[in-house]
């Protein structure tokens, strides 16, 4: 590479968000005939959180603004996790942190401002999430800087927080 060119690796991504980028592919669900109610129901089931309905987007699009307000009030009301937090709890509240962190690191949309709820489905369950082959990320991440680059877009998704935590 030429002098102040810089690429993301696979081994960036997995130490950066100690996500493994080997094992069985991360295949997201291609669920389409769930309706928003049965999302919500199903966010709150995995989550504990029961979203209001302006927080989806059509059938399956969360506002990602709207789950870190959520947050933002957890902490604020100190609703900490403590050593007396039963494990359906913890399960729940890092899912909510998983959604956060996939909606606004990992993949986001060109608004920024959006997540996919069949996400949701990929995090469900918490034994075999860590065996998966996040490398999708990767991916993702240089398609949205191939489409930035070639472009007047300014965007460039999750590249920014990639490289700002270098």
């Amino acid at each position: 590479m030429r002098t102040g060119e810089c690429t993301i690796t696979l081994q960036d991504v997995e130490v950066l968000y100690g996500i493994p980028v080997d094992g069985q592919p991360l295949v997201q669900s291609n669920v389409k005939n769930i309706t928003k109610s049965a999302w919500r129901e199903l966010m709150y089931d995995l989550t504990g959180w029961l979203p209001g309905e302006e927080a989806i987007i059509g059938n399956s699009l969360l506002v990602i603004t709207q789950l870190s307000n959520h947050l933002e009030t957890l902490i604020a009301g100190n609703d900490i996790i403590d050593e007396h937090t039963d494990e359906a709890e913890v399960q729940k509240r890092v899912r909510l942190y998983l959604l956060w962190l996939i909606g606004g690191c990992i993949f986001p949309d060109n608004s920024g401002s959006r997540l996919s709820l069949h996400f949701l489905l990929d995090i469900a369950d918490l034994d075999t999430i860590g065996g998966k082959a996040w490398e999708r990320a990767l991916s993702y991440l240089y398609d949205c800087l191939c489409r930035a680059s070639m472009s007047n877009s300014r965007d460039v998704c999750g590249f920014i927080a990639l490289l700002l935590s270098t």
